[in-house]
């Protein structure tokens, strides 16, 4: 049997109702709106994420702009949750390159997103610079966006359609479109790296729509990754953490360990608390191509009435330097 999204909120509606007294419906929309886009488990995390973000941390953090040195493109699709009616989809698609003697970056990106009655569609620019530090590079970033977000109401499933605020909103929907300022810092050598990423510093609203003088905003996130790669013959592993969390949010960590087999096939598998594993792969086709699949697997309960998750990424790299990396990083 396939679940709806919209009827497990409901029933958490429903119950939160009948524990708190004089809760009504629009109360706990406006507590909904930043839960209708979770994509693991941290309750007001709101950004888009994705299980092979070591492949490409720039949606993670815009000091990463460019520090692959090469003109680098990716394209992701995510289906998660498919035992859920309305989970969320995302389709992203970036590219990077380093500029001015590799001393600078630059990275754009957009993406659309699907969950329930909310879509999602932005776009977002980064810059870096770097200096030199001790045996790598130090980068410095700033990405500059814009969100455009379209609630839905007429998609909500209201159980009971008597509902005030279903009689008020029905056949309706919302626009509003914002912006964002992100901050980040990543340093990197040929066999380590470290990042920080703080992403919506502005808080911006998400809706024109508010009770009082609270309205939902985007939550500001925090990313911290950090890798270290090690070559055992033909073999590069490359264990890998990332710490993140969001604004009025519990954090959450990953443990991830990726394999590297003969320059061309990547094994890994990653342990993310609270939620549950996944799997990836990722297959070198030619200097410049690439494809990846990941599959989670969550144990948590969302998870498990969700079943399980597909992601899917494309790379494609122009080396406009000539350059060859020594020993991979990451890809």
């Amino acid at each position: 049997m396939k679940h709806s999204l919209s009827s497990i909120f409901t029933k958490m509606k429903k119950g939160i109702r009948s524990k708190v007294y004089g809760i009504g419906y629009k109360s706990f929309l406006y507590f909904l709106i930043p839960l209708y886009h979770i994509p693991y488990t941290s309750l007001a995390q709101q950004d888009a994420q994705y299980s092979q973000y070591m492949f490409n941390q720039l949606a993670l953090n815009p000091a990463y702009a460019g520090s692959r040195d090469v003109f680098a493109t990716s394209l992701f699709y995510r289906n998660q949750w498919t035992g859920l009616s309305g989970a969320p989809t995302t389709a992203s698609f970036s590219v990077q390159a380093p500029l001015w003697k590799k001393k600078m970056g630059m990275g754009a990106e957009i993406f659309s997103e699907k969950l329930g009655p909310k879509n999602i569609s932005a776009l977002l620019v980064s810059y870096s610079y770097r200096v030199h530090l001790l045996k790598g590079n130090l980068s410095f970033g700033l990405r500059m966006g814009i969100y455009d977000y379209v609630f839905d109401w007429n998609k909500m499933n209201y159980k009971d359609l008597n509902d005030q605020y279903y009689m008020d909103n029905k056949g309706t929907s919302s626009t509003k479109i914002t912006g964002t300022g992100d901050f980040g810092m990543y340093y990197y050598s040929r066999t380590f790296y470290w990042g920080l990423g703080l992403n919506h510093l502005n808080e911006g609203k998400i809706t024109n729509e508010a009770i009082g003088d609270t309205s939902a905003r985007q939550a500001l996130h925090f990313f911290m990754p950090i890798g270290k790669s090690f070559e055992v013959g033909n073999t590069v592993i490359n264990p890998s953490i990332l710490f993140k969390g969001a604004k009025n949010s519990p954090g959450g960590v990953d443990l991830n360990i990726n394999v590297l087999l003969k320059e061309r096939l990547w094994l890994g598998v990653s342990l993310r608390s609270n939620y549950g594993i996944v799997f990836l792969t990722q297959y070198q086709i030619k200097d410049k191509m690439k494809v990846g699949y990941s599959y989670d697997y969550g144990r948590n309960k969302i998870g498990r009435v969700g079943g399980g998750t597909h992601e899917i990424m494309i790379g494609y790299d122009i080396n406009i330097f000539g350059t060859k990396m020594i020993m991979p990083r990451y890809l």
